[in-house]
């Protein structure tokens, strides 16, 4: 009993120092089902990160099942290095684990962690959620993989934008780069848009994000926007600049209406948007994790989007902008800025 007690708490101490977060293995989950949940981005991403986890917490709450949560940081974190090492941490965590299911969210826990397991026998199991990729890039669907596509509500965010200014026709859609923006900006191409984009831009520094704006202000109504996490202070200075600094620009500085697509749009200080549900992709991810426990297997379980969203109104930019919502559109929003 006493070797036990020791090896489980040799093993607590090594979840730990390899997660920080992770949930301890103790004499009272060690034999619950095992859940690993590999996030891509820290555990402090509000309306992500934390609404996923929320989602997933839901449907296999604490006292059934033992989740043990990793987060890999990789937003903050854009070295190459970084990203590789944080994905061998992740595997070294499933090797020590032995988890029955493993849920990993968002594209960069494909791209440096799961991707790895396509094919090998299970357990354990892998369910993904929050792919912005096409998941044949990670070799997905498996026979050990299945799970829940990010499709961005452009389309959808583009109409709420022309309930609210109908005269809108030309827009500039502006995004950071990175594994996450480049497959929506693909995707956004690909539909048949009411508004005519005038171009697509993925600034890379705060000058080029300044460019931008002088270059095309005088050309559209409005600006569609994505993530816009990555973009730094200058090409020698690495920090990064924070969407609301981003979006204060074109508030105050262009005066024009703004479109997200994203889960932090409003509270950043954009005019309208309709987010995915990054509650709805943790509730998703887990019941299909859920379902997998109960004896199927991932191959029996299709590859689908989630198709709820999230509108979202920022009242204090309206007002800034002179544009007046209806009120029939701000009751049905879930997120208002007042």
């Amino acid at each position: 009993m006493k070797l036990q007690l020791r090896t489980t708490l040799l093993f607590t101490l090594l979840v730990a120092s390899l997660t920080g977060t992770a949930v301890p293995v103790t004499a009272k989950n060690i034999h619950q089902k095992q859940i690993l949940v590999v996030h891509s981005y820290h555990k402090s991403q509000a309306e992500h990160v934390t609404e996923m986890d929320k989602g997933i917490h839901e449907v296999l709450p604490a006292d059934e099942y033992a989740i043990h949560s990793y987060y890999m940081d990789t937003k903050r974190h854009t070295k190459e290095s970084w990203k590789l090492k944080t994905g061998e941490k992740a595997k070294e965590l499933v090797r020590q684990l032995r988890p029955d299911v493993v849920l990993a969210m968002d594209d960069n826990a494909q791209k440096y962690f799961a991707k790895e397991y396509v094919d090998k026998p299970g357990p354990p199991w892998f369910v993904f959620s929050g792919v912005n990729k096409e998941p044949e890039e990670y070799g997905y669907p498996a026979e050990n993989v299945t799970g829940v596509l990010e499709r961005p509500n452009i389309q959808e965010s583009i109409e709420l934008l022309l309930k609210i200014k109908p005269d809108i026709k030309r827009i500039l859609i502006m995004a950071d780069k990175s594994a996450t923006t480049d497959p929506t900006i693909n995707y956004s191409k690909s539909l048949s848009l009411p508004v005519t984009v005038v171009a697509y831009r993925q600034p890379l520094t705060l000058q080029e994000w300044q460019e931008t704006l002088e270059q095309y202000h005088n050309q559209v109504d409005a600006i569609g926007l994505y993530v816009l996490r990555t973009i730094t202070r200058s090409k020698t200075d690495s920090t990064k600049v924070s969407e609301q600094e981003l979006i204060d620009i074109i508030n105050k500085s262009y005066h024009l209406p703004t479109v997200g697509f994203f889960d932090s749009a409003a509270t950043s200080g954009v005019l309208c948007a309709i987010s995915v549900s990054m509650h709805e992709q943790g509730v998703a991810a887990a019941t299909i994790a859920k379902r997998i426990l109960e004896g199927k297997r991932p191959a029996e379980i299709p590859v689908r989007p989630t198709d709820q969203g999230r509108i979202q109104l920022n009242l204090r930019t309206a007002e800034q902008l002179g544009i007046q919502i209806p009120y029939s559109i701000i009751k049905r929003a879930e997120v208002v800025i007042r």
